[in-house]
């Protein structure tokens, strides 16, 4: 594991299957520079990237301190890619001072199990989509 770097960025187009954008290309290289989040990367025996998992940090007025949001993750192979993913996003989390991780779950039966399995539990959550946003 390691933290994801612009050179990976065609690697990680193709494991996120995006359409090759100028405007994509920009926004990730954005978000790999960004300090309020962190890209890992899980790379095989050979330097491929096999997984990606992506955490937003915020401050937090009504719990006090740093919190954690897991915002995506995905592998393109076995769950034990997926568990190593999640167990090193919560320690860089924990090393930032992080009290609190949550995590942004669509519907990935697979993610959901992993987080249960590590004593994610469901709370209340409501999400709007934002019309006009650009």
């Amino acid at each position: 594991m390691r933290r994801g770097r612009r050179r990976d960025l065609a690697q990680l187009h193709a494991l996120l299957a995006l359409p090759a954008e100028a405007r994509l290309e920009r926004f990730l290289r954005r978000m790999l520079a960004d300090l309020g989040m962190d890209i890992y990367v899980a790379e095989d025996g050979e330097r491929r990237i096999v997984g990606v998992i992506s955490v937003a940090y915020r401050r937090s007025l009504m719990r006090g301190g740093l919190s954690a949001i897991l915002d995506g993750v995905r592998t393109r192979s076995a769950p034990d890619v997926l568990e190593a993913l999640v167990a090193f996003a919560e320690q860089r989390a924990r090393r930032r001072g992080c009290r609190r991780m949550t995590a942004c779950v669509d519907a990935d039966a697979e993610l959901r199990a992993v987080l249960t399995a590590r004593g994610y539990r469901a709370e209340a959550l409501f999400v709007t989509d934002l019309a006009g946003a650009a």
